[in-house]
């Protein structure tokens, strides 16, 4: 099983965002981080075949950091998990994960440090972070068994300026 650790790519300014008293859940992404995620996602077309299912964050920068992968890979099915939201619950995400066929490619789309929280207890059954995910990073994690905890093991780790060298 392949599966892809991304994270969102770059929104509006939290403070700024909370200033003009709009919740965080609906912060978008900046026209910037959008065409960088583009390319980026054209890159990461070029590293990765395939992807059965996109599963996002249900907060709108990571829906539409989602929604760029889709379009680079629009035979995934897209769908939203309440774990990948900040402060989420990790078991949903290998709740997730157990469902899928051992040949699955997925994509797991969300927020710092709980994406970093999530690859460190793929690769090592813990939760001590060790990984940058700057924003627009994606990780590439393969499970030859079945998805559990510390079973992992990490193919590459590429930030966004990476991937755009691909596209």
């Amino acid at each position: 099983m392949q599966v892809l650790i991304v994270r969102h790519a770059p929104a509006g300014d939290r403070a700024m965002w909370s200033k003009k008293g709009k919740p965080d859940e609906i912060r978008p992404l900046t026209k910037k981080g959008r065409d960088k995620m583009r390319r980026a996602a054209r890159g990461l077309s070029d590293v990765v075949p395939k992807l059965d299912v996109i599963v996002s964050s249900p907060l709108a920068r990571a829906i539409e950091t989602a929604d760029i992968l889709h379009k680079q890979f629009p035979s995934a099915k897209l769908e939203k998990l309440e774990g990948l939201r900040p402060g989420g619950d990790p078991a949903q995400v290998f709740g997730r994960l157990g469902e899928l066929d051992a040949t699955a490619a997925i994509a797991f789309v969300g927020h710092e440090p709980d994406l970093s929280a999530i690859l460190a207890r793929m690769l090592t059954g813990e939760a001590d972070s060790f990984a940058d995910l700057r924003k627009g990073a994606v990780a590439l994690v393969e499970f030859e068994a079945a998805p559990k905890p510390g079973r992992g093991l990490l193919r590459w780790l590429l930030q966004p300026a990476h991937l755009r060298k691909f596209a």
